[in-house]
């Protein structure tokens, strides 16, 4: 069946313990020498069992002298609801008479017969039928439309008793016993036991189940469709699930402040459980939920709940199953139903045993051990969270479903993916939650005697923890050290913390340098100190936090400096040097960790903006003096060709004058048409 996780019924352990009492040969002894063989067969379309009890007695017990010992009845337990009970012997009626017990199931045929003397046998052929009593009856005998569920029994003695089932082989058969073997043989099914209880008899009880025989339908809620299977018979089962449901999913979200995660495709309705013992139970492997015929909300709830609070989230039985009942409970009230009463147990109740040694073998799921481990799983849980109001209730349900380390901070996951041990469940209860007595609610519950020996250590070395905590800011300490708390590794805390314990002050002056320079620290910063976990990064710290530091206020410096209001000239200036691109450019570094170029840049920012006003004054001055002398120059530079133009041109007339009108060629002079 896969990691299930299941509701116990206490009830069913005593019904069980009465009826093997009553299974017992009450008129046979040592004196009376009995085998017997149960045939039960179940007529699918009668929807009745049809029971045959052939019983073999033989009185064994020697007269003595004028004493005489004979037997003239003998006694067989039946269901309660058995009809046509009827005794043969030697091919003539028996009289019997039926009585009713303290068990609603069951009741006692007893057939009367002429005395048998010592050495006499007699073979008794008892018969009746089942009908089966309805849905949610005092009387849990079913016998419906595809199901079936009733109590056999076997009343002879050791090595000479045989019970058997028959049923059609489309019917799955559980047991309370393991001691039957089956045999298919055309379309039947002989399940069959030759076991005895160990003074004599033999008692189960018996489901039978047709999967193909289910009234269906399906529920749309969470974004998911959900299957519910109920028996054809019984359409009122089907309704009130479907509406608890509905109305249920949702308000478990809030409950455990996660979305509804899957993993559940139908709910069936089938009497194995109680077979076993229980109410239901959560079948992950099979994707289903699997519960009897009561209208119970808060057992649908429980149930719905495992969908969340599965054994692969929780290291411990006992708090996968409180905290499945008390979500359960809140859940109840938040749809606007009463909740039901839980028996009472304490923790030196018979049976007790620590819940953190209750576990998944077959010893612990006996009927004794389980009758006080589930009621005190809850009652543990309730203890521990009945303070919280819903929110705080999901808040801490939730980071223990995400298997959230209490010492990290809040949504951080655990890389490792373990599941949360009790350690954990507790860790988070007094750290995330503030609950201040879980300890001792878990020592009183839930601890051996070698688990409560640490809790002292672990008080004093939480409240040093809680004091470096403190002392660092709003930083988390580093992981080496919350690592060591997790673990409950408290030898390896304290050497850890007094390591770490000088570097809370420097790191509060990072953050102090941060607050007053209006920067935030670079996450590579705050991650330094925070993850570090081995000694040489410790030591690095002691250095690199105080650089930090200096360039976080270096760097808020100069984005002050760079983002300064300025007079135009200033603003002029400051384009001039850079002083916006150099102090992003600090920023950048310091951004990457790099706090020594970091500080190198945002000094230089600085350094350039303090010039910016002169730089602006200057550029002004020294456009004139440029502007000026270019002024000057080009005047030159035309008055010079001004009086180049003028000697050509009285060069020229001369040389016109001396040639009387002609052309005249002069060595610096282009030759020119004359008229």
């Amino acid at each position: 069946m896969g990691d299930t996780t299941r509701r116990r019924a206490p009830w069913v352990t005593a019904l069980a313990v009465t009826v093997v009492l009553l299974a017992q040969p009450a008129l046979a002894d040592e004196g009376l020498a009995t085998g017997a063989t149960s045939r039960y067969v179940l007529d699918a379309k009668r929807t009745t069992v049809e029971a045959t009890v052939r019983i073999e007695l033989r009185n064994v017990t020697p007269d003595q002298g004028n004493t005489y010992y004979f037997y003239n009845a003998f006694t067989v337990p039946v269901p309660a609801g058995a009809e046509k009970v009827r005794a043969r012997s030697n091919g003539s009626s028996l009289p019997v008479s039926v009585k009713s017990t303290e068990d609603a199931s069951t009741r006692l045929a007893r057939i009367s017969f002429p005395n048998l003397l010592y050495n006499r046998s007699r073979t008794i052929e008892l018969t009746f039928e089942v009908p089966g009593e309805k849905p949610r009856s005092k009387d849990t005998t079913r016998v419906g439309p595809g199901y079936a569920s009733f109590a056999v029994y076997g009343v002879g003695d050791d090595g000479r008793n045989t019970v058997e089932v028959v049923a059609p082989t489309s019917m799955s058969f559980d047991a309370t016993s393991e001691a039957f073997t089956s045999t298919e043989k055309g379309g039947t099914t002989t399940h069959r036991s030759t076991s005895s209880d160990g003074d004599g008899g033999f008692f189960a009880v018996v489901s039978l189940r047709d999967p193909k025989q289910a009234d269906e339908r399906t529920v749309e809620v969470a974004g998911t469709a959900l299957v519910l299977r109920g028996f054809r018979d019984d359409t009122k089962w089907a309704d009130f699930v479907a509406d608890r449901v509905t109305t249920g999913i949702p308000a478990l979200e809030k409950l455990v402040g996660t979305p509804w995660p899957g993993g559940l495709e139908r709910i069936r309705e089938d009497t194995a459980p109680s077979v076993y013992g229980y109410d239901g139970w959560f079948d992950p492997s099979d994707d289903e939920i699997v519960v009897g015929e009561a209208l119970d909300a808060d057992l649908i709830y429980h149930e719905l709940s495992h969908a969340w609070l599965q054994g692969d989230r929780f290291s411990e039985r006992w708090v996968s199953e409180g905290l499945a009942q008390v979500v359960a409970e809140r859940a109840v009230e938040a749809t606007g139903g009463t909740p039901q009463d839980h028996p009472r147990v304490t923790p030196g109740s018979k049976n007790a045993l620590p819940l953190n040694e209750w576990g998944g073998s077959a010893s612990d799921r006996s009927g004794d051990i389980e009758s006080f481990a589930y009621p005190a799983s809850y009652l543990a849980t309730r203890d521990v969270t009945r303070g919280l109001d819903d929110d705080a209730f999901a808040a801490v349900v939730a980071a223990a479903i995400r298997g959230e380390r209490a010492y990290d901070p809040k949504g951080t996951r655990d890389t490792d993916g373990g599941r949360t041990t009790w350690a954990r469940w507790l860790d988070l209860l007094e750290t995330r939650a503030g609950v201040e007595d879980a300890s001792t609610v878990f020592a009183r519950w839930a601890l051996t005697d070698d688990e409560r020996e640490s809790l002292p250590v672990r008080a004093k070395e939480r409240t040093a923890y809680a004091a470096l905590d403190e002392a660092d800011g709003v930083w988390s300490p580093p992981e080496g050290l919350r690592d060591a708390m997790t673990a409950w590794d408290f030898e390896r805390a304290a050497s850890v913390r007094a390591k770490v314990a000088a570097l809370g002050a420097k790191a509060v002056a990072v953050q102090q340098a941060a607050k007053g320079s209006g920067v935030e620290v670079p996450d590579v910063i705050r991650a330094s100190y925070e993850k570090a976990d081995q000694e040489g990064q410790y030591a690095a710290l002691s250095a690199s936090l105080p650089k930090a530091a200096t360039a976080v206020s270096e760097v808020g410096r100069a984005e002050q400096a760079a983002s300064t209001d300025r007079d135009p000239l200033s603003e002029l200036g400051a384009a001039i040097l850079g002083v916006d691109g150099r102090a992003v450019e600090a920023v950048g570094l310091l951004g990457a960790g790099k706090l020594d170029e970091a500080t190198a840049a945002a000094k230089d920012a600085t350094a350039r903006a303090d010039k910016s006003l002169l730089v602006g004054l200057a550029l002004p001055v020294v456009l004139f003096v440029l502007l000026a002398g270019g002024l000057l120059l080009a005047r030159l530079v035309v008055t010079s060709r001004r009086a180049r133009a003028a000697r050509r041109a009285q060069e020229r007339q001369r040389l016109l004058d001396a040639s009387g009108g002609g052309v005249v060629v002069a060595p610096d002079w282009t030759p020119e048409r004359t008229i």
